[in-house]
């Protein structure tokens, strides 16, 4: 049935009907991700004590967990 309908749609086997909400909250995690990413490495850039590598790496793995934690379905209905 799923199939049917999302063929009637024009949806190929290998694409999934997402809610956006979820699309979103997934760009989201995402973009601060980057951003993290982008700050850790001007960061280092400038100095690299032992205290700035543990500071990076936690900012890094606070603005990962989130994505970590994401999960997505495809809706059914």
């Amino acid at each position: 049935m799923a199939r049917k309908l999302a063929a009637a749609h024009g949806l190929g086997p290998a694409e999934v009907v997402v809610a956006r909400a979820r699309v979103e909250e997934l760009q989201g995690a995402l973009y601060c991700l980057q951003a993290a990413v982008e700050d850790v490495e001007r960061d280092l850039a400038a100095s690299s004590t032992k205290r700035d590598l543990a500071d990076a790496l936690r900012w890094l793995l606070d603005n990962a967990r989130p994505l970590v934690e994401l999960w997505i379905e495809p809706s059914t209905g």
